[in-house]
């Protein structure tokens, strides 16, 4: 029994040396490689990218922005004129012909409004077409901020007829 249990010793004992002698081509080299060396292969630099070109026209921008001058400058002519209904209606009963006619004249100055506002819709949708292809377009936002001063303009004078007219 004795001589078993040392023949089974010395068979685990020649599993264990096999394993150490196995195959060295499965275990990766120790050797260094090129980028532990600092020999790397040389690449040549990539060529220059061309200079992004704005999302819009120069022509396409002009012509936004004189569309949003046209418009206010048709708020601006109403709002002369509806001063003067506004005027009238102040202190007159919500049933009176006066207060009538400024309500009305209050939509159609709105209505202006809207005309310059969609100008500044059609500037937002260029923005977002640029944001999009990650090409901005300084000339575009100097237009849009131009024309939303246009429209805050447009707010203060609306809200200021308003006031003369009173609730």
């Amino acid at each position: 029994m004795h001589a078993l249990a040392n023949i089974s010793v010395l068979f685990g004992l020649i599993a264990v040396l096999s394993g150490c002698a196995a195959d060295k081509t499965r275990y990766p080299s120790l050797a260094l490689r090129p980028f532990e060396t600092g020999a790397l292969p040389v690449t040549p630099a990539p060529e220059a990218l061309p200079a992004i070109r704005p999302a819009t026209s120069p022509a396409a921008l002009a012509a936004l922005r004189d569309k949003a001058a046209t418009a206010h400058a048709g708020f601006l002519q109403r709002e002369a004129d509806i001063t003067r209904i506004a005027r009238s209606a102040a202190g007159q009963s919500v049933e009176s012909n006066a207060r009538a006619t400024a309500l009305v004249a209050m939509a159609d100055l709105t209505s202006q409004r809207g005309a310059t506002s969609a100008v500044l819709a059609d500037l937002d949708l260029l923005a977002a077409e640029g944001a999009t292809t990650l090409n901005p377009d300084p000339a575009l936002v100097a237009i849009q901020t131009e024309v939303a001063a246009l429209i805050a303009r447009q707010d203060a004078g609306i809200a200021q007829l308003w006031d003369i007219i009173g609730s």
